[in-house]
């Protein structure tokens, strides 16, 4: 039995730049993100690049709209946009998606030690005050 073929779907405005090899070309747009932002919620749009490493050169327009990419196998690729296809052939591809939110929820950020924090609140205090910024850039112009 066949798998089933997997399809990639770009949201709005898609640029195609050229690279990564010669005969390469790169989509870069937004795609449905496969995790729930816990923020924003299910539904987010993430930025995402693919980059088609093609056997032949391809001639696509500079920018496409709701793009979807079928992987039919994995040297074998149908790009639809606009009523438009182009059928590719690669001898690879990669897909990077912004996975930060994701990253952040899982890990974060460690809090700030209470002696920056008091450090930046004494300096922002002082910097609030006309005798302050007058002190400040009085020592600014000494070094």
């Amino acid at each position: 039995m066949n798998a089933p073929p997997q399809i990639l779907r770009f949201e709005g405005a898609v640029k195609c730049l050229p690279g990564p090899c010669p005969a390469g070309i790169t989509l870069v747009g937004e795609i449905l993100a496969p995790f729930a932002d816990p923020v924003a919620g299910p539904g987010v749009l993430a930025p995402a690049q693919l980059s088609l490493i093609c056997r032949e050169t391809v001639t696509l327009p500079a920018t496409l709209h709701k793009v979807s990419v079928e992987m039919l196998t994995s040297a074998d690729i149908v790009l639809r946009a606009g009523g438009r296809e182009w059928h590719i052939a690669c001898q690879t591809w990669q897909l990077h998606r912004d996975v930060g939110a994701m990253f952040y929820t899982a890990i974060p950020p460690r809090p700030t030690p209470w002696a920056r924090r008091l450090t930046w609140r004494v300096l922002l205090g002082v910097a609030a005050t006309s005798p302050g910024r007058w002190l400040l850039l009085r020592r600014r112009r000494l070094n």
